[in-house]
């Protein structure tokens, strides 16, 4: 009986909890494909700073991508690195020398313009050098994950402007 209750225990948890398809290192990628991670910040303030993820096309092969987690952010666009098409690029920004607009009034009701906080949670934890691919079959709802671990962190980058 109490072998019951620990496997339907274990059966509505696991319910809920994604399954990862796949898991790359980056060692499982030719050397100029391996996943990196680079920060960058504009060189005027207020220009805004953040984070781009490169990763191999490989890991997208015959799905259509859904969405990029990849530090505490979500991003549901990514392009292509050149013309070889064989890394993408993700772009998650920060808030780190973002110029916010944010209006502070006695009048409570003069405040009503500012942005409210995003409170949607990250569904998936994860270590600063760990990403999660969201992908889907064309004409399919099934989404499949695959994971990147041990994501390489290059050096940041000072920019005049910021990346397009």
């Amino acid at each position: 009986m109490k072998a019951l209750y620990i496997i339907l225990a274990l059966a509505i948890s696991s319910c809920g909890a994604q399954k990862m398809e796949q898991t790359y290192k980056n060692t499982d990628f030719p050397k100029s494909q391996q996943p990196y991670a680079q920060q960058w910040t504009g060189g005027a303030p207020g220009s805004g700073s953040g984070i781009t993820l490169y990763f191999p096309t490989e890991v997208t092969t015959g799905y259509d991508l859904v969405a990029v987690y990849f530090r505490n952010s979500i991003n549901k666009n990514v392009s292509y690195t050149a013309d070889d098409r064989l890394m993408m690029v993700s772009r998650f920004r920060t808030d780190f020398n973002n110029r916010k607009d944010v209006i502070m009034d006695l009048d409570s009701k003069n405040e009503m313009q500012n942005e409210a906080p995003d409170l949607e949670k990250f569904p998936f934890e994860l270590k600063d050098d760990e990403a999660i691919i969201a992908l889907k079959k064309p004409n399919s709802e099934k989404i499949t994950y695959v994971k990147l671990i041990n994501i390489e962190e290059r050096s940041q980058l000072a920019l005049p402007s910021m990346p397009q």
